[in-house]
């Protein structure tokens, strides 16, 4: 009996339950209405189908912040995987699955602003005018931080809803929001007068990543042995094109006043050399 109930403790302590679990948890969305998880859940879930995995995919029952989802994977409470921006940080907490999701176009950003300043962004003359115009992320965000570095004016949100009413209720000038997610937020408020600015387009290294825990390496390899293989039979492209490719004809990004920046967060280990793992507008 001791020696049973001690290789039972010996097992915990050195594979997770969810190694051997049949679910895989991931955070809810904070707003029922937000389609943004809608891409990396359906990768995911043909990531681990691809692995042979016969797991299915779980969200938690409450909806969470990203600061709350972390926490909750690096304590092993409630979620085995979560998806965001990589950092030097976030890669010593996290074991990171470097396969960027969304092909590195997370970090292409256009601007969300009201329909009465395009005129006042389109006169812009230069990168340093349009740093002096205020912009908001939220203060969490990798985002954040790398707007700072480069010399932007950013004002904090607290919540990811929140950053929208900022700039309805003019306390900021534009919110800079991902090429892949700005269209279906524009559409939200269109009718409260936001719109796509038309003329800057800012870019910076970066990418979103997977992200498991430190005590599951055997789920980082099930998803990056899955998404490998997608990767090799062309199924992670048809995926990404059928959930982006005809709104990014529509941004024009090849035609927009492009502001490059440094992101000092990135860390070294980023696959930039790997070309298949990146898009490129063209």
């Amino acid at each position: 009996m001791y020696r049973s109930c001690f290789y039972l403790l010996l097992c915990l302590t050195f594979f997770p339950l969810s190694s051997f679990a049949d679910t895989v948890r991931y955070p809810a969305i904070e707003d029922s209405g937000d389609k943004r998880s809608n891409y990396p859940i359906a990768l995911l879930e043909l990531a681990l189908k691809k692995a042979g995995s016969t797991a299915t995919l779980q969200s938690t029952s409450a909806r969470v912040s990203k600061s709350r989802a972390l926490y909750l994977l690096e304590t092993g409470v409630e979620v085995d995987v979560v998806w965001t921006m990589t950092s030097i940080d976030r890669e010593k907490r996290f074991l990171p699955i470097r396969i960027p999701i969304y092909k590195g176009l997370g970090s292409y950003r256009l601007l969300l602003i009201r329909n009465e300043d395009q005129p006042k962004f389109s006169a812009l003359k230069d990168e340093a005018a349009l740093k002096q115009q205020m912009m908001s992320q939220v203060h969490d965000w990798v985002d954040t931080d790398v707007l700072r570095h480069n010399k932007f004016k950013v004002l904090n949100a607290s919540s990811y809803q929140s950053l929208f009413q900022m700039l309805l209720h003019k306390r900021v000038d534009a919110v800079p929001r991902s090429v892949l997610e700005i269209e279906a937020e524009q559409q939200l408020f269109a009718d409260q007068g936001l719109h796509i600015e038309s003329d800057w387009l800012l870019h910076y290294p970066g990418a979103v990543y997977f992200f498991v825990s430190n005590k599951n390496p055997q789920l980082a390899e099930k998803i990056e042995l899955g998404l490998r293989k997608s990767l090799k039979d062309g199924s992670f492209d048809l995926l990404f094109q059928k959930h982006f490719v005809s709104q990014l004809k529509k941004m024009k990004l090849s035609q927009r006043k492009l502001v490059e920046l440094e992101n000092p967060l990135l860390p070294p280990e980023t696959p930039l050399a790997e070309s298949i793992l990146w898009y490129k507008p063209g």
